[in-house]
C-alpha cells in the first residue's frame, strides 16, 4: 500500500462522517475499521508527540514525551492484565478507550510501537530521575538529542504507514479509510507525515451541527457553550486549511450527499482516485437529520444560531 491509499474523513458532525464512511466501505477495495482508533489525533497520540515534542529540549523532557507515547500506544494495544509484562512494566497509566485491542486489528502492532520507540532514542540507560512516575520498574531512561518537527517526519510516517498497510493487507484491500472526528484540526501536520493522503472534509449545516453536538457526551449541552465550543473547532479548521495543499483535501457536504450520492462520489472518487462502484451507491441515506434544527430548537434559539453562525453558514452555503 502506498500513503495516497490513506484517506482520513473528518468533520464536527458524526452522521457526515459515518454515513460517508458506510458507503466507502461497501467499495470492493476499501479497508475500515468499527471504530474511531484515535491514537493519531488524541491527547499524548502521534501527532501530539510530532507537535508538541520540538517545543524544546532537557534530557528529562526527551525520556518523559518519548515514555508517555510508549505508554500511550502501548495502552491500546490489548486489555492489560497481570501476565502481559511489557505492558506491566511501561504502561503506569489506566487504559483508554475500554475494549480496544489494536494487536488484534492491527497485525504487529506492538512491534511496531516498539520500533517506533527505538527511532526516537538514541539509546536507552539504566538510570532514574527524581520526576519518574510510581511503577516504572525497570529504571531506564531514553536519550534522544533535541529534534525538529522534520526530523521527527520520517520515523513517524514510517510508523504509521505500516499500521495503515497492516490493516489493508489483513483486509486485503489497497485502500484504507481512516475516520477521526477531529483529524481537521491536525490537517497540517497530517498533510507533512502522510503528504499523498487525501483528507475528506465532511461539512453539515452548523445549526444542525449544534443540534447534534448538544447530545454527545463530549461536547457541552448549552447552547450558548455549544456554539462557543463548535466555532473555535472551525475556526482552527480555517486556519488549518489554509496551510495545506489544495489536492490534499476536499470539503463534502452532507446534503450533497444525501440529495444527489452519484454525482457527489463521482467527484470523490476523481479526487481520490478511487473508482465509484455501484455497490456504493446502496447505502440507505435517510433525509431525517437534514434540518433537524427547526424541530429542536425554539424560533429564539434558531434566531442566536443564525446570527452567531453567520460566518460559516455563508462559508458553506447554508444561507
Amino acid at each position: 500500500m502506498t500513503e495516497s491509499n490513506v484517506i482520513f474523513i473528518t468533520g464536527t458532525g458524526r452522521s457526515g462522517t459515518n454515513i460517508f464512511k458506510e458507503i466507502l466501505s461497501q467499495h470492493s477495495n476499501v479497508a475500515t475499521l468499527p471504530f474511531e482508533y484515535r491514537f493519531t489525533v488524541d491527547p499524548r497520540g502521534v501527532f501530539d508527540f510530532y507537535n508538541t515534542y520540538p517545543s524544546y529540549w532537557t534530557p528529562y523532557w526527551a525520556d518523559a514525551k518519548i515514555k508517555d507515547l510508549e505508554s500511550f500506544l502501548l495502552s491500546l494495544g490489548e486489555l492489560k492484565n497481570d501476565n502481559n509484562a511489557a505492558l506491566k512494566n511501561k504502561d503506569t497509566s489506566p487504559a483508554p478507550y475500554a475494549g480496544w485491542e489494536l494487536n488484534k486489528w492491527i497485525p504487529g502492532y506492538e512491534d511496531l510501537v516498539n520500533r517506533l520507540i527505538s527511532s526516537l532514542a538514541d539509546f536507552n540507560y539504566h538510570a532514574r530521575w527524581p520526576g519518574t512516575p510510581e511503577g516504572i520498574k525497570n529504571n531506564e531512561m531514553y536519550f534522544s538529542k533535541k529534534a525538529s518537527q522534520l526530523d521527527l517526519v520520517k520515523p513517524l510516517r514510517k510508523f504509521l504507514n505500516a499500521c495503515f498497510s497492516a490493516i489493508c493487507i489483513a483486509q486485503n484491500k489497497n485502500f484504507l479509510v481512516e475516520d477521526n472526528t477531529h483529524s481537521l484540526l491536525f490537517a497540517e501536520s497530517i498533510s507533512k507525515v502522510i503528504p499523498n493522503g487525501k483528507m475528506i472534509h465532511m461539512v453539515r449545516d452548523p445549526r444542525d451541527v449544534l443540534a447534534s453536538l448538544m447530545s454527545q457526551r463530549w461536547a457541552p449541552n448549552d447552547l450558548g457553550q455549544c456554539i462557543s465550543w463548535y466555532l473555535e473547532v472551525m475556526n482552527n479548521w480555517f486556519e488549518q486549511r489554509s496551510k495545506i495543499p489544495n489536492d490534499f483535501f476536499q470539503e463534502i457536504r452532507f446534503e450533497d450527499l444525501v440529495m444527489d450520492t452519484s454525482k457527489t462520489l463521482e467527484s470523490f472518487g476523481a479526487f481520490a482516485g478511487l473508482n465509484v462502484q455501484d455497490s456504493m451507491l446502496k447505502t440507505e441515506l435517510s433525509k431525517n437529520n437534514i434540518e433537524r434544527y427547526k424541530t429542536q430548537f425554539t424560533s429564539t434559539e434558531i434566531d442566536l444560531l443564525n446570527t452567531s453562525l453567520k460566518e460559516m453558514l455563508t462559508e458553506y452555503r447554508y444561507l
